[in-house]
């Protein structure tokens, strides 16, 4: 690992914690705002609307203009975003924060994790993606771990938390600017097309097993940071903030343990153990309302968050190898926006437990989550049978080429 592969890191972790800090808030503006757990889900999943195409056409962007260019202007909005929920006191605010954070992270994300990796040293390349996942698993639970805490013992709780985040964004601004820059921009570009970047011949592999089982991933993630807050809150009488932030960063920051767990395991073994666990495990969430015991899903969370590091461990490092340099912004960015999209789908939970209640809306949500699992690893496997390195075709001989010619 190089010196640029670790300030790449660090920019990675302090903007990913901004996009996570409002989960121990939910209650909080659903109360102060009077808003419904519809609204307050529309609020967690109003960002992802705008990851999902920012992320594709940044990740083909920074392939022909460099990664900085991108890199550096998502830094700035994200700052922006916590200046705008450090100030907000209307609902909309909260909307036009969010919207700036997607912008930001659809910006950053996937090109980042690719610069990750374009300053790692050959033999370290499996490494570079491996901890491009751990920080980002770790810059999203940190997130609500430290607003929580925040929020419950520091002073003005709905602004705090991000204060604070403004203060670590310009660290990681500094980092990213001292970086070099490790893709120059194209001369001659050609026109602008969108493409995904996956290799020839593993398309309907990559469709059918990688893209939904990060979507499956983040599926189960988005309704733990933005459903079960509530339920926690509502359903389990449970009020301090701190207990609710644990929450978010245990499903988000623990399965940056899933790397070193998972080091030597076979990419997709790694996916497939992942999913199974997550999908099954989130179970123990609705069991906590029989119980009414927030442990268990304190106890749930961070083994759904373990087993989810084994999924986003295998989708990094799959795609930081089967690609080129000069692919490889595409595919990360295909990765993240598949574990994002998976998040949109938790706004209808939302609204429906305003209608049915959380408790049965949370036994909904498990039942599809298995379903997803199952068809991962029932087709997805099937179709994706290998992963298949890149291997840079290496130049002619000097004389093969003066042979050629003469």
């Amino acid at each position: 690992m190089t010196l640029g592969s670790w300030k790449a890191l660090i920019g990675m972790l302090v903007l990913t914690m901004g996009t996570s800090t409002l989960t121990p808030l939910l209650p909080l503006y659903k109360s102060h705002f009077g808003i419904s757990t519809g609204t307050a889900t529309l609020l967690f999943v109003t960002y992802t609307v705008t990851v999902c195409p920012t992320m594709l056409i940044a990740g083909n962007l920074s392939d022909r203009l460099g990664r900085k260019r991108l890199l550096l202007p998502a830094m700035v909005l994200m700052t922006l975003a916590s200046l705008v929920f450090a100030l907000a006191e209307s609902v909309p605010l909260l909307f036009a924060g969010r919207v700036l954070q997607g912008l930001a992270i659809g910006g950053f994300l996937g090109v980042g994790a690719a610069f990750v990796v374009d300053h790692a040293r050959v033999e370290s390349k499996a490494l570079a993606a491996a901890l491009a996942g751990v920080f980002f698993r770790l810059g999203f639970g940190l997130g609500p771990g430290l607003a929580g805490l925040a929020a419950q013992y520091g002073p003005a709780p709905r602004h705090t938390p991000f204060w604070g985040h403004i203060v670590l964004m310009v660290i990681g601004i500094i980092a990213i600017a001292t970086a070099s820059e490790t893709l120059m921009r194209k001369a001659e570009p050609g026109p602008f097309r969108i493409r995904i970047g996956v290799p020839a011949g593993q398309a309907r592999g990559f469709l059918t097993y990688v893209a939904p089982a990060t979507f499956m991933m983040s599926f189960v993630e988005g309704t733990v940071l933005s459903v079960v807050p509530i339920f926690v809150s509502e359903t389990l009488d449970v009020k301090n903030l701190a207990v609710i932030g644990a929450i978010g960063f245990m499903v988000l920051a623990l399965g940056g343990l899933a790397p070193f767990l998972a080091r030597g395991l076979e990419p997709r073994l790694s996916m497939t153990i992942g999913v199974l666990l997550a999908s099954t495990l989130s179970l123990l969430i609705v069991a906590s309302s029989t119980l009414d015991n927030v442990g268990i899903v304190l106890f749930a969370a961070a083994a759904i968050g373990l087993s989810n590091g084994f999924i986003l461990y295998g989708g990094t490092v799959i795609c930081g190898t089967i690609v080129p340099i000069g692919e490889r912004g595409k595919l990360m960015s295909l990765l993240y926006m598949c574990a994002y999209a998976g998040t949109i789908p938790t706004v209808a939970l939302g609204y429906l437990a305003d209608g049915i209640g959380l408790t049965a809306t949370l036994g909904i949500f498990s039942a599809v989550a298995i379903g997803i699992a199952l068809f991962v690893v029932t087709v997805g496997r099937r179709f994706f049978r290998e992963v298949i390195p890149w291997v840079d075709t290496p130049p002619a001989p000097a004389e093969t080429l003066v042979s050629r010619t003469t």
